[in-house]
């Protein structure tokens, strides 16, 4: 009976609105819906709610006898760094990843006044190793391991550099850390392959938190929302990041696949 009603509803509502003159009104509504489901927002951490989220973050982890391990993969300059020290102070030991020789020169000018911050010049993927950096310019955010077609900002992934990657469990073992309480991926398009290089940690419930973006970027690496889903699901809750708190995310469905900027959290199931 609920899905009858629901297809009648459906159909009607269709046979009105599906008119080609209506059309340019619901691509309006249809991005500022999205809008409110966190989709294709502002990147700016006080307008998304990452923000928000690292201050609860923080009170979730108020009753740690030990600093806070926080990894910041795809630390750029230091703007998510200073705030994390803004939140958490001296109660974090903050490791922060940037493979860019120019990106990582400024991220550690710009880190230098941060106590307990480890500055790595290293990307991280599913294993340690090399690999080429594409960028459209130095010290750009928009820095991949996937070169993205630009052209629409008549702008162009032209340059090259060779990086180094390492794993997060190799990290890990070397640096004799046996849990990490954030792990902030923002990697433009890797998510996975980093996911893929947690495996131990992940499988040993020795990491509590996941932030990771997708959007246009996971596009160009060929990721899915399944793929992401189907790594994750068995061992996190997922959640999308609004301006006003956290969605859950209860199940995988199609229309997840949307392929515009969006922040999600995975909180490890207990």
């Amino acid at each position: 009976m609920k899905m009858s009603l629901k297809k009648a509803v459906a159909d009607l509502y269709t046979s009105i609105a599906s008119r080609p003159a209506l059309q340019p009104l619901h691509v309006v509504v249809l991005k500022f819906t999205l809008y409110a489901m966190g989709i294709g927002y502002s990147e700016h951490s006080d307008q998304n709610g990452e923000r928000r989220w690292l201050n609860e973050l923080h009170r979730r982890l108020g009753g740690l006898t030990r600093r806070a391990v926080i990894f910041d993969v795809g630390a750029n300059v230091g703007d998510y760094a200073h705030e994390v020290n803004e939140v958490f102070g001296e109660k974090a030991n903050l490791h922060c990843f940037e493979p860019s020789k120019a990106t990582f020169e400024e991220l550690t000018r710009r880190t230098a006044a941060i106590e307990g911050v480890v500055l790595n010049r290293l990307g991280v993927g599913s294993a340690t190793t090399s690999a080429t950096l594409y960028t459209d310019g130095e010290g750009s955010t928009l820095a991949s391991m996937y070169p993205r077609d630009l052209e629409r900002f008549d702008r162009s992934m032209d340059q090259t550099e060779t990086i180094e990657l390492v794993s997060v469990d190799d990290y890990c073992r070397t640096r004799s850390i046996d849990h990490i309480d954030l792990l902030k991926l923002d990697i433009e398009g890797n998510e996975l392959e980093a996911l893929r290089g947690a495996t131990q940690m992940i499988n040993e419930g020795r990491i509590d938190y996941i932030q990771l973006e997708f959007g246009a970027t996971t596009l160009a690496a060929r990721v899915t929302f399944h793929d992401l889903w189907t790594l994750l699901s068995p061992k996190f809750e997922l959640y999308r990041i609004l301006k006003h708190g956290l969605h859950p995310i209860r199940r995988y469905e199609e229309t997840c696949e949307v392929f515009m900027y969006q922040n999600l959290v995975a909180i490890r199931r207990k």
